[in-house]
């Protein structure tokens, strides 16, 4: 081992004593850098993952820049005759010149560490991501450097090693695209997970993977293996039994590990460091399935040839069946079918709901619509739930939750939905998207409150929404009776109202206030726009096109705490809100659930609601847009439960469509006030990266330059000094040590 370190160390130390190692890591800085800022500003996304997305890329030259030198010039020069002639064995050289191209290149990616670092400024960064990204980089690295030391040991020429480096590397980037051709599906897949990209992508989301490592390792171990046979050939004599018995060890060696990368897909085994464990199975879920009455079958219809893009999704669709199976200790069964190969499976997945669904698929001279299966059913005892085909997973464990718990519960609880909302139904004003969902967990029914027998007894939770200008006689009462035996609602309403469809509100206090006194919250009458977190907007531009700018009236509120309503959940959109005001002598347990950034102010009165007005920073500070609040107390004092938000219209499909975050946060909210929060740890398994938001411009700009100019600046800098160092000591005069000369 100490002879394969003392190479390393010289390989490392070469690359920092020549302007060529300097000139790499400025280049390796820029170009991670430059792109980086330019796409995470643009979004506001405090995630490293645009970075990452375009690492293989800079690698894909980077590395072959490194290692072009590694074996060829020693070849060329000579040197390598030299370097065998002493107590040194081809492959301790061999793994030598690989570990200081590896350590060097950590080093290059580890330089780049002040991003995410810069980014915390602005965004309570998620650590464990990061983490898992530099490991998956540092895993690519090893990966690519084994074929560029393999490029550097099979020529004489720089230059060739460079160009061979890259042309192997692009291939293995590239393979597995939808634009290679004239594959079948089976090849297809074969070949994306050939590629390198949807193992480094799968790491990049912040989950280790085994699989992931085994083929970045074995991807190394392949091409450092021909590296030491062409090593090995240099000092036989071409045509003899000993070449030949070589290349037949090579192969075979080369064979195996080949046999062992693609094995290695079929290794279990992660670590997720995504904030809340998003990729495994929620408490709440694996305490689901340990609880069930009898077994649960889990059946899987998916066709063996998928296009490449969805049949590696199916890998994680078959961890997170396999950790269902595993957390329901026997009591969830998991059956796998083929209904394009399987005519009895084919009616089995049709009498359950389950269809196939049309891929475009790339052959080879057209564009050809094939159909395929990737659906799952849920049964138990004679009852089934299908979810007829998976286009995602980051919701799946949740459905499936939910269908488990459908199917195994005896009695769903009864919501009622009120509405006093104008133009309901009009332009997306309805409740349709959290209706579909709240129905596999509760009934849901219409509730007219001007009905004298409504709340009724049966309903547990109510769902108000809209701003009436006044309420029939002995809606109050009936309402406080409701909550008097523990009943708890969702009040949507504003304090602003909008008029006609001119672009103006006017504050006005909301009937429901009457309500809320009991549980000592107010809606206030008036409209608040935040500075910093909020919509981007298109306005109509000077030469008749579209100028994309900020509308603080649409509001991107943040969690105001950590509850369990608001857990896991990212932004919520709200559009013309007003805030939440706590009232003197409030006793109930009140919790902040949404809130402005700190800098958010109010407009009170006739308000314009154009996005091309002025909106000063008077009295810039923290607002409350959404708050719960539970008056259980014993005795005679107030019950009931709450949740309050300052704006009617949020959870809509009309915003809540395109903004998921707002259909989560009220179906978590029904939940709390149904009592039921089990579901809530299965639902916010927000995924979604940070937003950015700098305390001050010159900050954010600060952390751009910091990383684009000053930090390659310094490594400049750093070159500089240490190259006119050996240069200086190279120039001085030889002369002999004080005391050292021969006595006289």
């Amino acid at each position: 081992m100490k002879p394969i370190l003392t190479v390393a160390r010289r390989e490392l130390k070469a690359m920092f004593d020549t302007p060529t190692g300097y000139v790499l890591l400025i280049i390796f800085l820029v170009a991670n850098a430059f792109p980086f800022f330019r796409q995470a500003y643009l979004t506001n996304s405090g995630s490293l993952r645009p970075m990452m997305d375009w690492l293989p890329l800079v690698l894909l030259f980077f590395v072959p820049a490194v290692t072009m030198r590694a074996l060829a010039e020693d070849n060329r020069s000579g040197q390598l005759e030299v370097l065998l002639a002493q107590p040194l064995t081809e492959l301790e050289l061999l793994l030598g010149k690989y570990l200081g191209a590896v350590f060097f290149l950590w080093i290059a990616l580890l330089l780049t560490l002040p991003i995410p670092l810069g980014l915390s400024l602005g965004a309570e960064l998620p650590w464990g991501p990061v983490v898992a990204q530099y490991l998956g980089g540092m895993l690519l690295i090893a990966g690519f450097a084994g074929v560029g030391v393999w490029a550097s040991g099979i020529t004489r020429s720089q230059i060739t090693a460079f160009i061979v480096a890259v042309a192997v590397m692009a291939i293995l980037v590239l393979v597995g695209f939808p634009l290679v051709v004239g594959l079948s599906p089976a090849l297809d897949l074969l070949a994306a997970r050939i590629g390198v990209l949807a193992h480094f992508n799968s790491i990049g989301r912040g989950v280790i993977d085994l699989r992931d490592a085994v083929y970045f390792l074995s991807l190394a171990a392949i091409f450092l293996t021909l590296a030491y046979g062409a090593l090995m050939a240099r000092k036989l004599a071409a045509g003899q039994p000993p070449v030949r018995r070589l290349r037949l060890g090579v192969l075979l060696l080369v064979g195996v590990l080949v046999m062992v990368n693609l094995a290695g897909s079929y290794i279990s085994g992660r670590v997720d460091l995504t904030p809340g464990r998003a990729y495994t199975l929620s408490p709440a879920t694996k305490e689901l399935v340990r609880g069930l009455p009898d077994i649960i079958t889990l059946k899987l219809f998916a066709s063996a040839e998928l296009p490449a893009e969805v049949a590696l999704m199916k890998r994680d669709l078959d961890d997170l069946l396999q950790d269902f199976r595993e957390a329901g200790n026997g009591r969830i069964r998991v059956v796998e079918k083929d209904p394009a190969t399987d005519a009895d499976a084919k009616k089995d997945a049709q009498a359950l709901g389950i269809t196939p669904v049309q891929f475009n698929v790339v052959g080879k001279s057209e564009l050809q619509v094939k159909e395929g299966y990737l659906g799952i059913v849920a049964q138990y005892a004679d009852a089934s739930e299908p979810i007829p085909f998976v286009r995602r997973t980051d919701d799946l464990e949740y459905r499936l939750a939910v269908a488990i718990r459908g199917l195994t519960r005896s009695r769903k609880p009864t919501i009622g939905l009120a509405v006093a909302m104008d133009d309901w139904g009009v332009e997306g004003r309805t409740f349709d998207l959290i209706q579909e969902q709240l129905s596999r967990s509760y009934t849901v029914v219409p509730v007219s409150l001007g009905d004298s027998t409504q709340p009724a007894d049966s309903l547990s939770t109510l769902i108000i929404a809209g701003q009436p200008d006044s309420l029939m006689p002995g809606v109050q009462e009936r309402l406080e009776a409701f909550f008097n035996r523990g009943g708890g609602a969702l009040i949507m309403t504003t304090g602003a109202p909008i008029t006609g469809r001119a672009p103006r509100a006017v504050g006005r206090e909301p009937v429901w206030n009457r309500l809320l006194q009991r549980f000592g919250v107010k809606v206030r009458a008036d409209l608040v726009y935040d500075l910093a977190s909020n919509q981007i907007v298109p306005v109509p531009g000077a030469g008749g096109g579209a100028v994309y700018q900020p509308y603080p009236y649409w509001v991107r509120s943040q969690a105001g705490g950590n509850t369990v309503i608001t857990d896991g959940v990212g932004e919520v959109f709200l559009p013309w809100v007003s805030s939440i005001q706590t009232l003197p002598g409030a006793t109930g347990n009140l919790q902040p659930l949404l809130m402005t950034s700190r800098v958010a102010s109010v407009v009170e009165g006739d308000i314009d609601l154009s996005p091309t007005r002025e909106f000063p920073p008077i009295d810039p500070r923290p607002r409350v847009l959404a708050a719960a609040v539970s008056a259980d107390t014993s005795g005679a004092g107030p019950r009931g439960r709450v949740v309050v938000v300052g704006n009617m219209e949020f959870a809509t499909d009309r915003y809540a469509s395109s903004a998921t975050e707002n259909a989560v946060f009220a179906l978590n909210a029904i939940d709390w006030l149904a009592q039921d929060e089990a579901l809530i740890g299965i639902r916010s398994r927000d995924r979604r990266p940070p937003r950015l938001l700098f305390s001050s411009p010159a900050l954010q700009q600060g952390v751009k330059y910091l990383n684009t100019l000053l930090l390659p600046a310094l490594a400049a800098l750093m070159g500089l000094v240490r190259l006119t160092g050996r240069r200086r000591r190279s120039l001085t005069p030889w002369a002999p040590l004080a005391g050292g000369g021969p006595a006289a």
